[in-house]
């Protein structure tokens, strides 16, 4: 894949933005989204109308929240799946369920007998440890499942055009060019989504994934 994961908008632009989003909370709970994606988003919900939206990465579970209330409002009945090493105690919100789980180990929470039976179609929604590891897992497990016009979104590649991807071990953007290098035929990197307000002004930076063929 040949396609830079680097924002157009620049890190001097980024960095208030970054910060409000760090604090940035619904329903009084830290839900982390950015203004972009949180628009982005709910463009998504509305072409995709998941039956299912699996969430890898909890935090405090305002996201969950947020995602539950964006697709009822469109008057889905999304079922909310939020997996996290440690999910927020707490918290409950009708059609989210949070349960304790691993990116790097998702067979373990979401057993194949699951996986088949799951309604669809799904969204799934890659925002765990930021780490290539567990990110180039979580592709490839729900490669297995997703199927043709559904999306995997992968997270905060942001971080390339902040050059702190080192941190992570080269974090989401390595994992998703190796894992488009190999499934290039099968996917592709929605620019709708990744440039809609301009070159990959998301905090997914060629992240919104899309399954092109089964």
């Amino acid at each position: 894949m040949d396609r830079s994961p680097i924002s157009h908008l620049s890190e001097h632009q980024l960095d208030p933005i970054q910060r409000g989003t760090l604090v940035y909370e619904w329903k009084g709970i830290l839900c982390l989204k950015n203004p972009f994606d949180m628009a982005l988003y709910q463009r998504l919900l509305w072409q995709v109308k998941p039956a299912t939206l699996i969430e890898i990465g909890s935090y405090s579970g305002g996201s969950a929240i947020w995602f539950s209330d964006m697709t009822a409002a469109m008057g889905l009945n999304t079922r909310i799946i939020s997996i996290d090493i440690t999910p927020p105690e707490g918290v409950t919100y009708p059609r989210v369920e949070y349960r304790k789980g691993s990116a790097s180990a998702l067979h373990e929470v979401l057993p194949d007998a699951e996986m088949q039976a799951i309604p669809r179609p799904i969204l799934v929604v890659e925002d765990s440890s930021h780490k290539y590891e567990d990110s180039l897992a979580v592709l490839k497990f729900f490669d297995r499942w997703l199927k043709k016009g559904e999306y995997i979104c992968v997270e905060d590649g942001i971080m390339d055009t902040f050059n702190i991807q080192e941190r992570y071990n080269g974090g989401p953007n390595r994992a998703i060019k190796e894992f488009m290098d190999q499934r290039e035929a099968d996917y592709e990197v929605d620019s709708a989504y990744c440039d809609y307000y301009g070159y990959n002004a998301t905090w997914n930076t060629n992240g919104y994934l899309k399954r092109i063929a089964d």
